[in-house]
């Protein structure tokens, strides 16, 4: 489970009650404008994909490995911004499944503050993120 503590980071923990409620990472402290946000998960299969999450005074979303970084599951060092036409958006939602001849690799969907919706190719967002 991650979560946005808005002007501290995203925390993780395990999503199975069996496991316990520790702290498994805490991210994404740096860089943020002011909140941490909406967060949205790219799923590429086994585990891996990408985490995106809103800078919502900065008009961007943060993106972040899934799976980790460096062999680690619970560091997750950002790996780019990217700026959108979303205003102070606190929600966004991603798929991956190709939905026809625009959105091939899925669609990302964010929430502006006057409750209007920006849609984006996720190759538009992920971009050079996908080929690796």
């Amino acid at each position: 489970i991650y979560y946005s503590d808005e002007n501290i980071g995203t925390r993780k923990y395990y999503a199975d009650p069996e496991k316990g409620n520790e702290e498994l990472a805490l991210f994404g402290t740096e860089g943020f404008k002011e909140d941490n946000e909406g967060i949205s998960i790219y799923d590429t299969g086994n585990g891996k994909g990408f985490i995106l999450i809103s800078d919502q005074q900065a008009n961007m979303f943060r993106i972040f490995p899934r799976e980790g970084t460096n062999g680690n599951p619970h560091q997750h060092d950002e790996l780019r911004s990217v700026k959108v036409s979303t205003n102070e958006s606190d929600g966004s939602e991603i798929t991956s499944v190709p939905l026809n001849d625009t959105f091939k690799k899925g669609l990302f969907v964010a929430m502006s503050d006057n409750k209007t919706f920006q849609y984006y190719r996720v190759e538009d967002i992920l971009d050079t993120l996908l080929m690796k």
